[in-house]
């Protein structure tokens, strides 16, 4: 087959393409930074004229960590699948690279004490915050998009609206009692509570938190409510509360409840 366009004519008709499928600015942004990076490793080549060993060697530099190589491989994939798909090359050259290995990561959650100290020393703001993500799993990004209109009622009580979870789509979370109480009483001007970025709730709250001599980031709350709702159900309501794609990723809060396996096989009892 002949090709049609050379690498750059197919790197911008696959931006395009992520656009028009709605793909949310930031992923869009990494991808095209991977496969420029990528292509600078070809010239005078192109990423119309790399191999499977071009693009091994790209993702497998000794540099790279396993969690980076795991997105360098998703991203390469994504661009050479649709380039075969839409007939501008031949073969996919990605095809045959190997997935990548990562550890799983051991949760951090803030003991109970940390989680007071940082509740009674923060302002109005990180106090909801810090509820939000603690007593309810919201991501940093989530707690940015969140808006007074986002909180709505179903048969079972408040829930919050989700506006894009991770990977851009919408969910809706029970609302913890003191979460509706935080909300209520945070003043609204212009429809928001904040107009913040994700980036800033982010840093902020680390910073937060560090400030106070706690060692944790505004996820490991997230990973505090993860654990607090393993401890109180099972694996699976933990995994529809934290909206997570897989159970394998709600697995690790398990590492945290090493004696449930024993109490669970304590507790049953022979028919008399």
């Amino acid at each position: 087959m002949e090709r049609r366009y050379t690498g750059g004519r197919m790197l911008e008709l696959y931006l395009s393409h992520l656009a028009l499928r709605s793909f949310r600015p930031s992923t869009i942004a990494l991808r095209e930074r991977v496969l420029h990076n990528l292509a600078r490793t070809l010239e005078p080549r192109t990423l119309a004229d790399a191999d499977r060993h071009d693009l091994e060697l790209f993702i497998g530099r000794p540099s790279l960590s396993p969690g980076t190589r795991r997105v360098y491989r998703s991203c390469v994939r994504g661009f050479y699948g649709w380039a075969v798909a839409e007939d501008l090359l031949p073969v996919d050259p990605s095809a045959r690279i190997p997935s990548i290995r990562v550890r799983k990561g051991t949760p951090r959650p803030l003991d109970d004490a940390s989680l007071r100290f940082a509740l009674a020393a923060a302002d109005q703001r990180t106090y909801c915050w810090i509820l939000l993500m603690a007593l309810g799993g919201l991501r940093c990004c989530e707690v940015a998009r969140l808006r007074p209109v986002d909180i709505l009622r179903n048969e079972t009580g408040p829930v919050l609206y989700i506006r894009e979870a991770k990977g851009g789509a919408s969910a809706a979370v029970p609302a913890h009692p003191l979460i509706m109480e935080s909300l209520t009483a945070m003043p609204v001007v212009g429809g928001l509570w904040w107009d913040v970025s994700p980036k800033w709730v982010s840093e902020s709250m680390s910073r937060y938190l560090h400030g106070l001599g706690i060692d944790a980031s505004g996820h490991a709350l997230r990973h505090t409510a993860a654990t607090w709702w393993l401890h109180e159900s099972d694996i699976l309501t933990t995994s529809v509360l934290m909206r997570h794609r897989s159970l394998d990723t709600t697995s690790v809060y398990a590492q945290l409840e090493a004696g449930k396996p024993a109490r669970v096989v304590d507790a049953v009892r022979l028919p008399s």
